[in-house]
């Protein structure tokens, strides 16, 4: 049952693009604070369809009895996650497939709310296309989390569903936050108030404890230089196997999950001095980056990624690492910690040569002074300052 002395917390019905065990981003360092801070959160994890389940092989390794109707599972004090059973496919294909898979989501979600005694919830939502859900909990706030342009690098009838159904999801929640400036510039015409910006940000207390380096990243000859994340169709992995041929006395440690595999991708990871460690724990991340020369951003700049403010950047630096990245416009205004390539180069050959430059400027010129300077830096940019702000602005709103 609920404490009856809750007129100072909240609860809060979270939407999420992922699983709670998922690579760890923002939507998990958010809610989690919410729940460490005494609001109470439902974290609703990522809708699978069964066209999820043919075309990625990690989730059907988690089998059908995965997504059957369960009860919430507590993670914490004041957290619950729950998995949603499958859904209606198509739903970034046609709006009606859309609002049956979430009208039947919203009956679902209701139960459980029953169940953990919550009181209209501020509905906190991720993926693009839940405008459907909007007014289906009494909620007394609803809040649209955009994290990235996530129709960016679709094509077809599938950008244009799900353009259509972003621009209905902004238009109509109470507040909108965004992860960076060009994605604000970008919406600030749908919406009826006005956008609040609030960039990634790093878990400074996690990343800065003291650890000894990883054993698997000690067996490791150095350089080494890390790439942390989704190992994406964004990765630019053409250069990374450049990097990797031209300086083969460096190693290259990837760290995250590694999603739909490019032919690319493939043949570089089959290079002697590359090194897949897959996804590790979060609690590892800190003692995996112990051992790094220097931490990678290696994106495409695309549609998407244009609007992107990487998270891992602030957990390099958090780290101490040296940074190096390609051009993305939100990480310009950190220029003066993060080495950025520019894609205005003759030729991928030279970019390529551009990007061996900055690594090796940057690991030449790295010092415990510099680094401690870094993680200073970094404290600037935590999630505990993050989601203090968040909470001032939706409380003016209630």
């Amino acid at each position: 049952m609920r404490n009856p002395d809750h007129r100072d917390s909240l609860d809060f019905l979270c939407i999420s693009t992922t699983g709670w065990d998922e690579i760890w981003g923002s939507r998990q360092q958010i809610m989690l604070r919410l729940a460490k801070a005494g609001h109470r959160v439902l974290f609703v994890e990522r809708q699978v369809g069964f066209e999820h389940l043919l075309k990625h092989s990690k989730l059907r390794k988690n089998g059908i009895s995965q997504y059957r109707i369960k009860q919430p599972v507590e993670v914490q004090g004041n957290l619950w996650r729950w998995q949603p059973p499958l859904v209606v496919p198509g739903r970034y294909y046609s709006q009606a497939l859309n609002r049956i898979g979430q009208s039947c989501l919203a009956a679902q979600i209701r139960t459980i709310l029953r169940q953990l005694d919550f009181e209209s919830p501020v509905l906190w939502l991720y993926p693009p296309h839940s405008a459907p859900l909007l007014g289906q909990f009494q909620e007394r706030l609803s809040i649209y989390h955009c994290i990235e342009r996530f129709s960016g690098d679709q094509r077809g009838l599938k950008k244009q569903v799900m353009t259509t159904q972003e621009i209905s999801l902004l238009s109509k929640a109470d507040l909108v936050f965004v992860h960076s400036n060009g994605l604000q510039q970008l919406y600030t015409d749908f919406t009826r108030h006005p956008i609040e910006v609030f960039p990634s940000a790093a878990d400074v207390k996690h990343f800065q404890r003291k650890v000894e380096i990883h054993p698997t990243m000690a067996a490791i000859p150095e350089p080494r230089l890390v790439v942390m994340g989704t190992l994406d169709s964004r990765i630019d992995f053409s250069l990374l196997r450049n990097i990797a041929t031209i300086r083969p006395d460096w190693h290259l440690v990837l760290i995250g999950q590694l999603k739909e595999p490019s032919q690319g991708a493939l043949s570089f990871l089959r290079l002697p001095n590359v090194h897949n460690l897959v996804q590790q724990p979060f609690a590892s991340l800190p003692s995996l980056l112990r051992g790094a020369n220097v931490g990678l951003i290696p994106y495409q700049i695309t549609e998407m990624t244009r609007y992107i403010n990487p998270l891992k950047a602030y957990e390099y630096l958090a780290s101490g690492i040296p940074v190096i990245s390609t051009e993305l416009p939100e990480l310009s205004p950190l220029s003066k910690w993060i080495r950025i390539v520019s894609v205005n180069q003759p030729s991928h050959e030279r970019q390529t040569e551009r990007f061996v430059e900055e690594i090796e400027a940057a690991m030449l010129a790295d010092s415990p002074q510099l680094r401690n300077e870094r993680r200073q830096l970094a404290r600037e940019y935590s999630w505990d300052a993050r989601v203090s702000r968040m909470l001032e602005v939706i409380w003016s709103r209630i």
